[in-house]
């Protein structure tokens, strides 16, 4: 017994004959019925008689129809299903992003996903880069701070470029730094003021630690927040100087303002995705792809 022979039966119950199956099905006569009997055969009791030229089902056949009916059904939801993904129009895009990335980079381009293919469900996880790295296999495509060891990767994940931005100093507007330093401030800074870390973890404290460490300038942590909302509010409440990525900076609050740090070049930050392999990669993958790389070309 065999799905086709069970498809092939529905189709025969439904119709009550066997010539009008072979018509519908394109084939011939003698085809339909060697199914219906491979399948009698395996049932080992008589599905059907003949009544002239249709077929009547026996009590056992009209009892096997009703699960021969249900296979079919099921058979039309997942060619259903099928073509829907086809088009992108149903399904689940997961998404594992750091806190900053998906507050102020990803946004627009989940809106343009789902505006586009509404039928598309867009969970998103967020975490600090070594969550997302290790939550990979629970992800379709992830988004992370700085440098990723490729060994911690899952092996058919790959590490693609994103886009570059810079982490900027953020005070208020009345703060002396923001009057007084307008092409930008030296990592001195941070050993002068009370600064506002963010939480470990994050890729912009680590771009920040680097840099400091690597002009052997030590700088306390007393105070420590969480996500670049948290460095607002507490800069803003004049509890010291804090650092944010110049997007997150760009996102609407006039008190503050950004000062780049160590000029003339700034510190650069590189955002990069987790993507799998290209013949692992669903349409879904594919076409949220090709949106971010309206950001950057993607390598």
């Amino acid at each position: 017994m065999n799905p086709s022979q069970i498809l092939t039966f529905a189709l025969v119950g439904q119709l009550k004959s066997i010539s009008r199956a072979a018509e519908f099905l394109h084939i011939g006569q003698p085809a339909v019925s060697g199914q219906l009997k491979l399948l009698q055969d395996a049932v080992g009791e008589p599905l059907y008689v003949r009544d002239g030229h249709r077929i009547r089902l026996t009590p056992v056949g009209e009892g096997l129809l009703e699960h021969a009916e249900q296979l079919r059904r099921n058979l039309l939801q997942i060619e259903e299903y099928v073509h829907r993904l086809q088009r992108i129009n149903c399904g689940i895009l997961r998404i594992g992003s750091t806190v900053t990335i998906g507050s102020y980079y990803l946004p627009q381009y989940v809106v343009r996903m789902q505006t586009l293919y509404p039928g598309l469900e867009v969970h998103m996880k967020t975490g600090d880069s070594r969550e997302i790295v290790q939550c990979m296999p629970e992800l379709d495509v992830g988004f992370v701070e700085g440098a990723i060891d490729p060994d911690e990767l899952p092996a058919s994940y790959r590490l693609l470029p994103w886009c570059e931005d810079e982490i900027v100093l953020v005070v208020r507007e009345d703060h002396e730094l923001a009057l007084t330093c307008d092409r930008g401030v030296p990592l001195e800074v941070f050993a002068k003021y009370q600064v506002l870390w963010r939480e470990r973890g994050s890729g912009a404290r680590a771009i920040i630690e680097n840099a400091l460490s690597r002009q052997g300038i030590e700088v306390p942590v007393n105070i420590q927040v969480t996500g670049v909302a948290g460095v607002k509010a507490s800069v803003r409440a004049g509890l010291g100087i804090g650092f944010a990525s110049a997007r997150a900076l760009k996102e609407g609050d006039s008190e503050l303002v950004g000062r780049r740090i160590d000029p003339p070049h700034g510190l650069r930050w590189q955002l990069n995705i987790l993507a799998p392999i290209e013949k692992m990669r669903s349409r879904a993958v594919k076409a949220f792809l090709e949106l971010c790389a309206d950001e950057k070309l993607l390598v």
